[in-house]
């Protein structure tokens, strides 16, 4: 770390207001889904909103470059347009990862995770779904090769949510 780095502002975590009402998230944690209404959404037969909150997708971008390097020359060949070379080298990949930040409002039903972005957004079956990961303002969704990070007011609440739906599919 040089002296530089301590004047660089660090990254700050993305915060997010919440717009669940407050009944709805005490019954929620009380193990009970509450049903909201929600004409923001084209909802199936049988399907039941159950969690609607504001949120942030982090969508990691990664920008691959190859880099090659080594003593290498040419020269003009014997024929007209051709060349020979020789040499040796090798060539680096260098990763850059990027993340785009989407603001949005999350929807689970009993029967999908719906994400709906200014740029972007997504639409998962809760069946697809393989982990779940909770944290503090965050809650990290795995669907088979797809991790989508959500920063959302109160990742526990989500979480609640999805456990209760995933009780009563079974």
């Amino acid at each position: 770390m040089g002296l530089l780095d301590l004047f660089q502002p660090k990254p700050s975590v993305p915060t997010v207001s919440s717009i669940l009402p407050g009944i709805a998230k005490q019954e929620i944690m009380c193990g009970r889904l509450p049903i909201l209404n929600t004409d923001k959404i084209f909802l199936k037969s049988a399907e039941q909103c159950h969690y609607i909150d504001k949120a942030i997708y982090e969508k990691r971008k990664v920008n691959r470059r190859y880099v090659r390097r080594g003593n290498r020359y040419s020269m003009p060949g014997l024929f007209k347009g051709t060349r020979i070379s020789a040499g040796g080298g090798h060539t680096d990949v260098v990763d850059n990862v990027q993340y785009e930040v989407i603001r949005g409002i999350l929807y689970i039903t009993n029967q999908r995770i719906i994400f709906v972005g200014a740029t972007e957004g997504f639409d998962k079956r809760v069946s697809d779904l393989i982990a779940i990961t909770p944290y503090i303002n965050c809650i990290e969704l795995q669907f088979s090769k797809v991790i989508y990070k959500l920063f959302v007011p109160d990742g526990n609440v989500a979480n609640a949510a999805l456990q209760q739906i995933r009780k009563t599919r079974r």
